[in-house]
């Protein structure tokens, strides 16, 4: 699942071909918008002289990142583009009015299945009900699609995606609409065929879990993996990225869950990233809920020790990529050290504004719709396709959404699952705020 504080590094694409030229190790930057600027060669990689790129290209002299964005957002299509940021544009007057019934979403989350052939030590499957037991027809997932047209689909659970026979099916869905995608696997079905399949509909950011860099701390924390075959893996569809053999403009990007069991993983896990061809990022996410699992999460006198080691592995290395990535295990492990997560959760409920129900929705492998992936398996079920009125759209605007709309805006703090979690929108609101005469007028 995506986390929810993730600090990562990226590689610049056109860096990293510099340095496989020289034969050296490319040197990690910080990566923003989810890696989206590393997808900027989308088209371009192919020497297109289209109106998108040419305008893509004229942008990113300007800002970057408002490239990234015209990427993400039209697909890759310029004739998709004006209609795309008019629906935005409704989207964000609905979050700045708090419009109880908003437009459809423009992303989507969706559990293609919740069947898992790994145990891992820190995923809380084993606290949810019916696992292992359903994988979403493409039919379903097509009429989602469909009825929600949305511009990304981030196709994450508590499943491994690549169990889902019609993934690969599903992605070609996604991308023959201009759809951005996104997925995290476990490694161990990019194999065969379903590597082949999944080299020609590579999604535009896939993420590779590696919990532990070598075989003991990987096997001990990702139950019934196989380290070397895994790895093996992941070598194999970078390779055939790196060669030009897979959809382009796409992004792979690594994410460690830190805890105790890697804790000191930091030097083999620097040699085995460098030693993936081709990796885009790389992302630490420290494991931080208590109850069953308080076990992974070391102690604080654990994490000091760790500092101690850090900072003299820090000033022996001799290059600055190095350097910088035990500076990120550093920091990224200092939050164990802050009040809020001595027990896994913030102390206080939060008040800030959430504008996450009024632009995106989460649908498990049940065909349940939350308004968001961390609250699966609470009693915040909006709605189950099929059976609440149909649609998505029904759903989407119905009484449960439009309570829970309503309840978040006048009263987080009493909502179960929003009241510790630390998002906070009021930047996002102030920005939109300043865009007010841009934006549609709110329903009187």
């Amino acid at each position: 699942m995506a986390s929810k504080n993730t600090s990562s590094y990226r590689v610049d694409a056109a860096e990293h071909r510099r340095a496989e030229t020289r034969d050296e190790r490319p040197s990690f930057r910080q990566f923003n918008l989810a890696d989206a600027e590393a997808s900027l060669s989308f088209g371009a990689a192919a020497g297109r002289f289209t109106a998108m790129n040419i305008l893509i290209a004229m942008v990113r002299r300007l800002d970057p990142s408002l490239a990234s964005w015209l990427v993400a957002l039209s697909g890759g299509r310029m004739s998709s583009l004006f209609a795309r940021l008019m629906r935005l544009r409704r989207v964000a007057g609905a979050m700045l009015a708090r419009d109880l019934t908003p437009p459809p979403p423009v992303k989507l989350q969706v559990e293609t299945t919740d069947v898992c052939n790994l145990r891992c030590v820190h995923c809380k499957r084993d606290k949810l009900d019916e696992m292992n037991t359903l994988t979403m027809p493409l039919e379903s997932f097509a009429r989602v699609v469909s009825d929600v047209a949305p511009l990304y689909v981030n196709m994450a659970g508590f499943g491994e995606p690549l169990i889902d026979r019609t993934m690969i099916s599903k992605l070609a869905l996604l991308h023959r609409r201009g759809i951005r995608t996104s997925f995290p696997t476990n490694g161990t079905y990019i194999r065969r065929l379903k590597r082949e399949g999944l080299a020609v509909e590579l999604p535009d950011v896939l993420q590779l879990s590696i919990d532990g860099a070598t075989k003991e701390s990987f096997e001990a924390i990702r139950k019934l993996g196989d380290f070397d075959k895994i790895i093996d893996n992941y070598r194999a569809i970078c390779a055939l990225r790196a060669e030009g053999k897979t959809r382009r403009g796409t992004v792979i990007r690594v994410l460690c869950a830190l805890q105790r069991g890697n804790l000191h993983d930091y030097r083999a896990m620097y040699r085995l990233i460098g030693s993936l061809r081709g990796i885009d990022s790389f992302g630490l996410v420290p494991v931080s809920f208590g109850g069953a699992n308080a076990a992974q999460m070391p102690a604080p006198e654990e994490v000091l020790a760790l500092h101690r080691e850090l900072d003299v592995a820090i000033a022996e290395a001799q290059e600055k990529a190095e350097k910088d990535f035990y500076r990120q295990w550093r920091d990224v492990s200092a939050q164990w050290l802050e009040p809020k997560n001595a027990n896994g959760r913030n102390p206080e409920p939060s008040r800030a504004p959430c504008t996450v129900p009024w632009f995106s929705a989460y649908i498990d492998a049940k065909k349940r719709v939350y308004p968001c992936c961390y609250l699966t398996g609470s009693q915040h079920v909006m709605g189950t396709l099929g059976e609440d009125g149909g649609g998505f759209g029904e759903i989407w605007t119905g009484a449960r959404y439009r309570a829970f709309r309503a309840e978040m805006i006048s009263a987080r703090p009493a909502l179960a699952g929003c009241r510790t979690c630390p998002r906070n929108d009021a930047r996002v609101l102030s920005t939109l705020e300043k865009l007010r005469p841009l934006l549609p007028r709110a329903k009187s």
